[in-house]
Formats: C-alpha cells, sequence, structure tokens
C-alpha cells in the first residue's frame, strides 16, 4: 500500500471517527450478562464465530458490492459531466439502483430492531460526517435513504481511493476492536486480554476477507441463531451500558 492509502484507511477505521458506533456492542453486553460468555476465551469464540460467518457471510461481501458499484457510479457521473448528458439522472441510474438494492438488501438480514437501527443510526452519522469532509459529494449522499454503515464505509474508501480488499480489512478491523472495547466494559477483562483475543484473530482476517470476495450473490447469508437471541433480549435487558 501507498502510505497515503494506509493512512485512508485508518483514518476511516478508527474508533475515533465521530459516528457513534461506541455506544453498540451488537448483542454481546447480553450474552456477557446472561453468562454465556464467562471468560475471555468464551469472548473469543463468541467474536470469531461473529467475524467469520456474521460479516464475512453477509456484510463484507455486500461491501464489496456496494464499493464496486459506488466506484461505478462514480465513473459513470464523472463521464455524463464530460458529455454534459443530462437524461443520466440518479433516478433511472442503474448504478444507483444497485446501491439501493445491496443496501436494503444488508438491511433485510438485520434480525432484530436493535441491529437494524444500529445500522441506519451509525450510517446516518457516518453520512453527516462525510458532509463536512466531501463538500463536492454532498449530493451523491443522498443516492441511498437510510445508508447502512457498509454503504457509507464503501463510499468513503472510493472517495480515498482505497481497493475492494483494503476497505473490507479496514471494515473487519473496525468492527473487531469495536467488540473489544465493548467486551472490556461490560466484563471484568483487562486490555492485555482485550489485546491478545485481536492478536489470535488477525490470521482469521486475510482468510475471511478472502473469502468475501469469493461469495456469489446467492451465497450471501448466515445462521447466527445466537448473535440474534442475544440481540433481542438484549432489548429488554433491564440494566445496560449499550444501545445494541
Amino acid at each position: 500500500m501507498q502510505t497515503t492509502s494506509l493512512l485512508n484507511l485508518l483514518h476511516i477505521s478508527s474508533p475515533a471517527l465521530p459516528i457513534g458506533a461506541f455506544a453498540y456492542s451488537q448483542g454481546l453486553e447480553y450474552t456477557l450478562e446472561a453468562g454465556w460468555c464467562k471468560n475471555a476465551d468464551d469472548v473469543e469464540q463468541w467474536i470469531k464465530s461473529v467475524m467469520i460467518h456474521g460479516l464475512g457471510g453477509i456484510d463484507l461481501p455486500i461491501l464489496k458490492r456496494l464499493h464496486q458499484t459506488w466506484n461505478a457510479y462514480f465513473i459513470e457521473h464523472e463521464e455524463a459531466d464530460k458529455q454534459v448528458n443530462e437524461e443520466n439522472s440518479d433516478s433511472d441510474s442503474l448504478n444507483a439502483q444497485s446501491l439501493k438494492t445491496w443496501n436494503a438488501t444488508l438491511l433485510a438480514f438485520r434480525e432484530t430492531k436493535e441491529l437494524y437501527l444500529e445500522d441506519i443510526q451509525v450510517g446516518d452519522a457516518f453520512k453527516q460526517w462525510h458532509k463536512s469532509q466531501s463538500v463536492e459529494h454532498i449530493a451523491k449522499l443522498d443516492v441511498v435513504d437510510k445508508p447502512t454503515v457498509a454503504c457509507m464505509y464503501a463510499l468513503n474508501g472510493v472517495i480515498k481511493g482505497l481497493t475492494v480488499e483494503e476497505c473490507l480489512i479496514g471494515f473487519v478491523w473496525s468492527w473487531l476492536e469495536n467488540q473489544i472495547t465493548s467486551a472490556s466494559k461490560a466484563m471484568p477483562m483487562g486490555q492485555t486480554d482485550g489485546q491478545n483475543i485481536i492478536r489470535h484473530l488477525i490470521p482469521e482476517i486475510e482468510a475471511i476477507v478472502e473469502n468475501a470476495m469469493q461469495l456469489e450473490d446467492d451465497d450471501i447469508g448466515s445462521g447466527l441463531v445466537g448473535l440474534s437471541m442475544s440481540s433481542a433480549l438484549h432489548e429488554t435487558q433491564y440494566s445496560r451500558l449499550f444501545r445494541s
């Protein structure tokens, strides 16, 4: 990677990005409260399973398609601008329709109200952050209604000139760090334990990204019943730190 690409990837993957991702645990808080995960080893196995089958089976392959479609959308509009072709409006653009379809598909996979709200709330915060960063691209931010986090991450990746693979790696890394932070806050797990979990899971990321890049449309999906249950039960958890 070029230095600029690396720094751009670190920028949009940073937990300090003002989009509010730190406020969500994606059901992990309930698994700790219920005793489904009792120690750092249990947490590692839980996160690993969600990372492989959840992100790897749904978020990453759809992120790949969103990145590719955003890239095609930008090229389409650059060519239209050169030709001064006003007939290529967003309403009849195939790329715009594809963006909406994949964004809606990702939301359809959110099996609980919490997970659905998290995606559109953080996605909207990402959109607002975009408006302060990319003034020249503000019009493009309204192409998709209720943009997901993956949709906005892919858009930023295209704007910053990041490849699909780089975006997938950064997306997984950002998610993993947030999960470790959530676990550290919700249970007596020290920073060393959290960093050890990350160290153990780093070798898995390359395989997850490689597999996600090869998945066909009909193969996208997952069956994480435990995640769905923990998220649904978290909605009525009496005392909690996180919004999901």
